[in-house]
């Protein structure tokens, strides 16, 4: 592997700073303590399927009153959408809500980069297919972000994979 300037070495995430994956080590190796960008965007793609596939409060309570709590870690994920027929699902809100709940969970994306797009050409029966768009930051330049998104929607799992390019 060559070797990363001081600029391309990027960080894991606090989480995964804090998990000891080898607690019989005392040291952590280099490569547990930087990134390449290659494992930076597969830990978004994984903290990306731990966002949406994870019900916020906001679906069984009401936050109105408690604008702080809608705002903060409490209210982590998307809206439950298992058992949902397609048919009553609103594409422009559920894209919005999406986008919102990456800008407010997910600060490695750049804010004003995020696109999420339902794909009807993948969209089926009971399954929902959608695009994620994003420029993912990383030193020296940021780095394009394409992942395809399916919803089950009878039980509501989200799988986030990658995508080579943009969907037309």
């Amino acid at each position: 592997m060559a070797e990363l300037t001081p600029k391309e070495r990027l960080q894991p995430s606090l989480l995964d700073r804090l998990t000891d994956d080898d607690p019989e080590r005392q040291l952590e190796s280099r490569e547990r303590r930087i990134l390449s960008p290659v494992q930076l965007r597969d830990c978004v793609r994984r903290d990306l399927g731990w966002l949406l596939n994870t019900v916020h409060l906001e679906s069984t309570t009401a936050l109105t009153d408690y604008p702080q709590v809608a705002a903060s870690v409490l209210n982590f994920g998307v809206v439950d959408l298992a058992g949902k027929p397609l048919s009553s699902i609103n594409a422009p809100q559920l894209e919005r809500l999406i986008r919102e709940a990456i800008w407010q969970f997910e600060p490695r994306l750049i804010k004003d980069s995020v696109q999420v797009k339902i794909d009807d050409r993948k969209t089926g029966h009971n399954a929902l297919s959608f695009v994620i768009e994003a420029q993912l930051w990383a030193q020296p330049i940021p780095l394009q972000l394409f992942l395809r998104t399916e919803v089950d929607l009878e039980n509501g799992e989200v799988r986030v994979g990658d995508q080579e390019g943009p969907v037309e």
